[in-house]
Formats: structure tokens, sequence, C-alpha cells
């Protein structure tokens, strides 16, 4: 990964937009980014339910941000956070996508090419099945569901921006200070 790249941050969509609330990743993805709200500096990688087919876009990507619809049996529209060791501990259960987004994890990490951060922001869907619209409980849970992403996101943009600025010349103000007063 290049230290100067511009997108160094990455924003993954998932879901199938024909599975009702397992839409609400890709669904998220699209809102922020037509809304005009999302900043210049975030690839948009738009996953669907297409397995492998995002791994040459997150390659050199150090912070992944995830949205999906991830089911772990509490009440719907609940919002849902992993990072770190709980993003690799994740269940792989029945799944409308080809492919899960753990085994895209797994692909990056034997490229030795998996993002240095990854966060999964997630809501407990009430339906996964077929239909166009989301359930009212998971509707509600878009607008914070935003909001959370963009936290996060310009969070990430300061750490980095933080990261790849360029190192003041501190002899140049020593030089500056060591001068004698003008008379």
């Amino acid at each position: 990964m290049s230290e100067t790249s511009p997108h160094q941050i990455g924003l993954l969509g998932l879901g199938n937009l024909m599975r009702t609330d397992d839409a609400v990743g890709m669904l998220t993805l699209r809102k922020l980014t037509e809304d005009g709200r999302l900043p210049d500096e975030i690839r948009v990688i738009e996953g669907g339910t297409l397995g492998l087919d995002p791994l040459h876009s997150v390659r050199d990507i150090s912070h992944l941000l995830v949205l999906d619809a991830v089911d772990t049996g509490i009440a719907p529209g609940t919002l849902l956070r992993f990072e770190g060791q709980e993003v690799d501990d994740l269940p792989v259960s029945k799944s409308v996508h080809l492919l899960g987004f753990s085994d895209l994890m797994g692909a990056l990490r034997l490229m030795d090419a998996a993002p240095a951060e990854v966060v999964l922001l997630g809501v407990q869907p009430a339906s996964t099945g077929w239909g166009t619209a989301l359930t009212s409980e998971v509707d509600l849970a878009l607008q914070t569901l935003m909001q959370s992403a963009l936290a996060q996101l310009t969070q990430w943009i300061v750490e980095v921006s933080a990261l790849t600025a360029p190192a003041q010349d501190h002899r140049v103000l020593e030089n500056v200070t060591q001068r004698s007063p003008c008379v």
C-alpha cells in the first residue's frame, strides 16, 4: 500500500437489494454517496453479494468500514459495531451472499493485503425475505447507521492525515530563533 495513495480509507457496502433488510448496507452506501456528505478521500466500494469481487478494490486500503445487515438474533433495527478481533470472530451463517465477508477478509490475509483496521457497522434485520423495501425497524435505523459511518470515517481521516502529514523542519525554526535581534 502506498502511503501517498489518496484512497487509504474504504467504505464497503454489502447486501442484496432484492432481499428486504439485507439491502441496508448497499442502501446506506448509496444514500451517503448521493447526499454529498461523504468525504472525497473515501473509496466507495459496492460489494453487493459478489463475494470476492471487491478483492482488488479493497487491496490497497488501510482502513475499511463495512456496512451490512448482521443477524445476531437481537431486536430488529439494532445497530451493531464490530472491530478488530470481533470482526474475525463473526460466525459464518446462512447468507444470501455468494461468499461472505469473512471469506473476503480471509483471502486478503492470505495475500498479505488485509486492511490494518476494519470496522463493521451492521443492523439487525427483521426480514431477509424477497422484497425491495426495508422493514420499518431497519428503515428507522438507517439514519443512525449513516451518522455512525460518517463519524467513523471522519475519525479515520484525521488519523490518516496525521500519519501522512509532512514533518516540520524544526531546524529552520531553530535558526530563526537563534538570530540576533534587529537593531
